[in-house]
């Protein structure tokens, strides 16, 4: 049919008036609707005004009512003219009168009689009950929610305990509120929900709007409002009235709210008006499609057509583009297997004509390929299959092989007889390889796991097992563990940590490792397991066995233990060797400090010179090799602080000033401003490198010569430093071939016994470590017959504060130390066992002039310090019965006495014997051999210290 210009024009002539008459109906519905709408919101919110207004007045006029009925109460109970026995007959009545006539209003009555007390409740099953009361009732007044009354006269009292809310709420359920609307009361800041429970969702207005409805509230004004809230349906928009009103004397500036959802006020006339225009409206539009569907009828039947012709071109474009994507062809043969059809894409496909192609498929031919594919049609169709799918190989005339994919549908007609089939080919050559070439890496990957010793398990993300390969056959690794969770197959104690790394592996996509113990009869083996992802779906875990690794690991531990246990026993011996040599050496050189104090001639000046260089000498060599000994064992400890490092370099050289001028040696000294300035580090570490560097330069300096002591500062960033310091002489030098061997413990370069400078040969080695301690190095120079030198440096921070220089105010340079205990009045306990030390400590104190009390152990000591007042404990630590830090614990958990200051004494040198006394309670600690000096010292600095105590 042919579409004329004439039938398109009426056809949109109709169809425009159609739409405009639609619409100007549509526009006159909804003016109608909204006027209607509008009319019928103004009238129920001058009703919704009335009801509250109406709901309020009558509510404050109840309330003032009840207030003269309490009134007439308390009236009954204070007339003269009635005695106990009226009271206690009419009171129930008069009391129940009031309770009827305002339900839900009175909570609970007291009154008080001069001779008892009673109380009248409400039950929930609305029995009005009398009951005795005991106690005050005048403490049950709650403000805005009680009325009292009373006389003093004659001591009656009436309480009212009131429940307003729920008086208001039962008072307004009788004013009628459409669907959707509801009741609260406001008192002050609090909105009580009016509405029967169940009723009404619950409401929740928005501050802003509550705050203008207080502010009309406190001026006294009505208000309505036109505003939104949240209930349980959501946000809803509506109408609220307020209306102010008091609770006669109770409670002023209390409020009724009505309020309505403006959607339930037009919700009925927008039903019914919607109903009746939507009937109008569709028989509008049935008119106007009556008479354009005489017009539409040719034109839709012509479409049609068209579209039709275009999904035909359209579908065969799209088949040849999907043949061309697929490389392949289509074709269609019939019941005795002639191909009558195929597209033109065989020739490109197999390498052969199209004419070709269909005679190979005529009934006479014999061609291998045909004869093959119909003998699969036969066999679908002896099976009753209604498709055939098949691969494999075809040698094209070019020789070229490849392989193809045929898929035919069989076409069977309505009473089930075969007429033929629609099949495509395609040329899948490059999917088939890449298949092969992936079935060839599996089988190499597959030998590989064949091969590797470690037992290899795969598991889905749950944990279960679904697949493995375990080279030895171990019990409980074998097919018995197809299909179970990786959480049965775990020993309970194994079980929570390798189930955490499992999952942790699975989360972060990181490898996790866990060991394993397998007890088995041949003995208990270790692995190592690494759990890890395979894919998106998949953990695989590898076990490796590691008992070998375990039995080296276990000998390397013994042998550590071993190493650690001859450590201990060495630290150990020195330990007792040093308290035993330093045991006699305290008195040996406690006496020389004595005997050094007395009237001495030249020559017995000169004998005690010697003996006390001797005894030094000795202490040296026992410090040396506790030093090295605490390096060895790694137990030396580095505590900075805060100093000046010339001036600890100053104090140092001037020990050797004495030395030098004996041997007419000059000291130089070149020292960088920046020295002068507070820096953090060891300084007693470093002061004693710097003593064992210059006293060597000293020693081996021939008399005559020079030394020269070098320092600077180098700025590595921030407040990083390098201290650099260097020790130069003019000495007899050390052989090139030596130097190396300098820093090797006991070692030395003149090793026979008729050598020139005597020492142990631990100096150097004690100060290489302290510097490797202290993050620096130790270097060595020298030319035999010139010199040598000595530099290290080490690393230190530019320190922040000042250094607190109490200690030093405290301690002022002494001469003589004779009869200090006039200055320095102390009272005094010596706790020592060994008579020897109890002889040279008298001897000193006696010196000194101090008498003091003696306890032999720790258990004297505790209870001489519990009976008397004492200022200073000397405590030895090593006593029978009970030692010293056991008895300084008890002391300081005991006796509480902040005034008492306990310095231990002691052989043991080490700094953890130090810290242990330190620990437990004690305030300092002396070594011995204990020097007079170093005693009185400590003396003087307690006492100061006291008196700062009291100030």
């Amino acid at each position: 049919m042919v579409n004329k210009p004439g039938n398109n024009l009426s056809f949109r002539l109709t169809t425009v008036l159609g739409i405009l008459l639609v619409f100007l109906v549509i526009a006159l519905g909804v003016s109608f609707y909204f006027a209607i709408s509008d009319a019928q919101l103004d009238s129920r919110k001058e009703f919704l005004s009335k009801q509250t207004e109406l709901a309020a007045r009558e509510l404050e006029l109840e309330i003032l009512n009840f207030e003269e009925d309490v009134n007439g109460v308390f009236g009954f109970l204070d007339d003269d003219d009635l005695d106990l026995d009226d009271y206690r007959q009419d009171l129930t009545t008069v009391i129940r009168r009031v309770v009827n006539n305002y339900p839900g209003l009175i909570d609970t009555v007291w009154v008080s009689l001069p001779d008892s007390s009673i109380f009248f409740t409400m039950t929930e099953r609305n029995d009005f009950i009398r009951q005795p009361f005991e106690g005050f009732i005048r403490s049950k007044f709650v403000e805005n929610a009680s009325v009292y009354r009373s006389n003093p006269i004659s001591e009656m009292q009436l309480l009212i305990r009131l429940n307003l809310v729920r008086f208001t709420r039962l008072f307004v359920e009788n004013y009628y509120l459409n669907e959707g609307g509801g009741k609260s009361l406001l008192i002050r800041d609090q909105v009580f929900d009016l509405n029967p429970s169940g009723q009404q969702d619950s409401v929740a207005f928005q501050n802003k709007d509550l705050v203008t409805i207080k502010n009309d509230i406190a001026l006294g004004l009505k208000g309505m409002y036109e505003l939104s809230w949240k209930s349980d349906k959501g946000s809803v928009s509506g109408v609220l009235v307020q209306y102010p009103f008091d609770f006669g004397t109770l409670l002023e500036n209390a409020s009724l709210l009505f309020f309505i959802e403006t959607e339930q006020i037009t919700s009925g006339i927008y039903n019914t008006y919607l109903w009746l225009f939507s009937v109008l409206l569709l028989l509008l539009l049935l008119t106007i499609v009556f008479f354009i569907v005489s017009l539409t009828n040719n034109i839709q039947s012509q479409k049609k057509l068209e579209k039709s012709s275009r999904e035909i071109s359209d579908l065969f474009g799209q088949q040849n583009l999907l043949l061309k994507e697929l490389n392949g062809f289509v074709y269609y043969h019939n019941h005795l297997g002639e191909i009558t059809q195929v597209s033109d894409e065989v020739e490109e496909i197999l390498g052969s004509p199209r004419k070709e192609f269909l005679e190979a498929f005529s009934t006479s031919s014999q061609h291998k390929d045909a004869l093959f594919l119909k003998s699969m049609v036969t066999n679908a169709l002896s099976e009753k299959t209604s498709h055939i799918a098949l691969e494999y190989d075809y040698v094209r005339p070019d020789h070229k092989k490849i392989r193809v994919k045929i898929f035919e549908k069989l076409i069977f007609d309505d009473q089930g007889r075969f007429n033929g089939g629609l099949g495509i080919c395609t040329d899948i050559t490059a999917q088939f390889e890449s298949s092969q070439e992936l079935k060839l890496s599996e089988n190499r990957l597959r030998t590989v796991l064949e091969n590797i010793p470690d037992v290899i398990f795969i598991y889905d993300n749950t944990g279960m097992v679904i697949d493995f390969h375990v080279k030895e056959v171990i019990p409980g690794w074998d097919k018995s563990s197809l299909g179970k969770n990786i959480s049965v197959l775990l020993p309970p104690d194994q079980k929570d940590e390798t189930i955490k790394a499992f999952e942790l592996a699975r989360k972060t996509g990181q490898i996790q490792t866990v060991s394993r113990r397998l007890n088995l009869e041949s003995g208990t083996r270790y692995f190592e397991i690494r759990y890890f992802p395979l894919d998106e779906n998949r953990m695989m875990s590898l076990a490796k066995d590691i008992t070998s690794q375990k039995i080296w690991e276990k000998g390397l531990v013994e042998a550590m233990n071993a190493a650690d246990e001859a450590s201990r026993a060495k630290s150990e011996f020195l330990a007792n060797m040093s308290h035993e040599i330093r045991t006699p050496m305290n008195g040996l050189l406690g006496i020389i400090d004595l005997l050094e104090l007395t009237e001495l001639d030249e020559d017995q000046k000169q004998y005690l010179e010697i003996i006390k260089n001797s005894g030094n000498s000795l202490l040296g060599i026992i410090k040396d090799i506790l030093d090295y000994s605490k390096i060895e064992a790694g137990k030396m400890d580095i505590n900075p602080f805060s100093g000046k490092p010339a001036e600890e370099l100053e104090k140092q050289i001037q020990m050797f000033i004495g030395l030098a001028q004996k041997k007419n040696i000059q000291i130089n000294t070149e020292i960088d401003p920046l020295a002068y300035e507070l820096f953090e580090t060891d300084y007693d570490r470093i002061n004693q490198v710097i003593l064992n560097l210059v006293g060597n330069a000293i020693k081996f300096t021939p008399i005559g010569g020079e030394v020269s002591i070098f320092m600077n500062l180098e700025n590595i960033e921030d407040d990083l430093y390098y201290l650099k310091t260097r020790v130069e002489d003019s000495g007899i030098g050390i052989p090139e071939h030596l130097i190396p061997s300098l820093t090797n413990p006991f070692f030395q370069v003149e090793s026979s016994s008729t050598r020139s400078f005597q020492g142990t040969g631990l100096g150097l080695a004690i100060a290489k470590r302290i510097v490797e301690l202290l993050g620096g190095e130790l270097s060595i120079s020298s030319k035999e017959g010139v010199g040598s030198k000595f530099s290290f440096s080490i690393l230190l921070k530019k320190a922040k504060v000042q250094v607190d220089d109490t200690a030093k105010n405290l301690q002022e340079k002494r001469v003589n130390w004779f009869g200090m205990a006039n200055e320095y009045p102390m009272k005094m306990l010596l706790a020592e066992d060994n008579d020897l030390n109890l002889q040279l400590m008298n001897l000193m104190l006696e010196q000194l002039g101090y008498s003091f009390d003696i306890a032999k152990n720790g258990l004297e000591a505790l209870e001489m310090v519990m009976k008397n007042d004492y200022d200073i404990v000397l405590m030895d630590v090593q006593m029978p019965i009970m030692n010293g830090l056991e008895a300084t614990k008890k002391i300081r958990e005991s006796c509480h006495k902040e005034g008492l200051f306990i310095i231990g004494l002691s052989a043991n040198v080490f700094d953890e014997d130090q810290k242990k006394a330190i620990g437990s309670g004690m305030d300092d600690y002396l070594t011995k051999p204990i020097r007079l000096i170093s005693l009185a010292k400590k003396i003087e600095f307690f006492y100061k210290k006291k008196i700062m105590i009291k100030q």
